[in-house]
């Protein structure tokens, strides 16, 4: 049996436990597994909105992919971009400027999404997104009156975290287009516990109400601005921090077949084995994470069970096997407010909402710093 190439595209949540999960599968004799990633180190993008607030804590959401497959089998990483995906190969376009042509057996995109920094960054390396979030922090430090645009888990957490860390030092404003926080999705008892954790740390919640990007020129969000909602609130802030529009990175699958993607949702469409649905013709491309149309909210502990069953599915594709389907599990999550509080909903009982302790011990205090520098490094040391 010859061996067999699969390649991951993109080193993200979903990306790299993959890329581990096969590698410990398989051996070299077996097959080459081959990561491409862009950037220079994984981004912890769960923990990115303290680096806000707390001086050095960049340091322990920027992890390098050096030791990725130190314990994983064997893998190979390439920093790069794919330019071009064809049905059976690839080209990327590697950081040193060397273009190389990758012939593929299987392969799964992982290409994520893009959201406004802090809670994701696009720097290469980490030199240059350690230098854009010290300019966001001292931007905060100095700032008087903070915006924050979008109710949902990011704008919920910003706030919560500035507004913990400075207390009645600075006046943070929120502005949601729902008349609660988070979305319809999630029930009331979890919304209205968000806002009155946000309301007891003097945040002003402006409900209901939206703001017009286009006769708002927002820029950097590091300067001084004036805006008006739509239903004519005035805000004044120093610094503005946009919390809502994510952007899925499906160009790639789009250039391979634009009928893969979803008109509606932009999104790439899957079957529920994860294989690209679009008869047989791609069954041996997978697509997982942030960028698929499977009906979930698009949350990182989600893109590890992604990992898990394309790991398992990968394998039964090899060996002629019956592929898993994926079930999504019912609404979860977890939202933090600062260290000490936060509210969340688990799928158990129809929807069980629970409070800050649990939320704070699980989740608060550490964002899982250790578990993903010890999963992607090796260590639980920070450098």
């Amino acid at each position: 049996m010859s061996v067999q190439t699969i390649v991951i595209i993109g080193g993200g949540y979903a990306g790299f436990a993959v890329a581990q999960k096969l590698a410990n599968k398989f051996n070299k004799s077996q097959t080459q597994i081959i990561l491409i990633e862009r950037k220079s180190h994984f981004y912890h993008s769960v923990a990115g909105l303290r680096t806000i607030v707390e001086d050095g804590f960049e340091k322990k959401v920027a992890i390098p992919y050096d030791h990725l497959f130190d314990k994983h089998g064997d893998g190979k990483l390439i920093h790069g971009t794919v330019t071009k995906l064809n049905k059976n190969d690839l080209i990327v376009r590697k950081n040193d400027g060397e273009e190389q042509n990758i012939t593929f057996d299987i392969a799964v995109i992982a290409t994520g999404s893009n959201y406004p920094r802090p809670a994701k960054f696009d720097a290469e390396n980490k030199e240059e997104g350690i230098k854009e979030i010290i300019r966001q922090r001292e931007a905060v430090k100095g700032a008087q009156k903070i915006l924050i645009i979008g109710g949902g888990p990011v704008g919920i957490e910003l706030a919560g975290e500035i507004a913990s860390v400075y207390e009645n030092e600075k006046e943070v404003t929120l502005v949601h287009g729902e008349e609660n926080l988070l979305s319809s999705k999630f029930p009331h008892k979890l919304r209205n516990s968000l806002a009155n954790q946000l309301k007891n740390l003097n945040v002003k919640l402006i409900l209901g109400d939206k703001v017009d990007f286009q006769k708002n020129n927002i820029g950097d969000g590091l300067s001084k601005l004036t805006i008006t909602t739509e239903k004519g609130q005035v805000i004044e802030s120093d610094v503005q921090f946009v919390a809502i529009g994510a952007k899925p990175n499906t160009s790639l699958v789009e250039s391979l077949d634009s009928s893969l993607i979803d008109e509606n949702s932009h999104l790439v469409k899957v079957k529920p084995t994860f294989q690209l649905d679009l008869n047989d013709e791609y069954n041996h491309i997978f697509a997982i994470g942030d960028i698929t149309n499977i009906p979930e909210t698009k949350l990182a502990f989600r893109a590890g069970l992604h990992a898990d069953l394309v790991s398992k599915n990968i394998s039964s594709f090899i060996d002629n096997k019956k592929l898993e389907e994926y079930k999504p599990m019912k609404e979860s999550i977890f939202v933090t407010v600062g260290k000490k509080g936060g509210a969340g909903l688990l799928p158990m009982f129809g929807g069980l909402v629970v409070g800050s302790m649990m939320v704070r011990n699980l989740k608060g205090k550490t964002l899982f710093v250790d578990k993903y520098w010890k999963d992607i490094n090796g260590t639980s040391s920070r450098q």
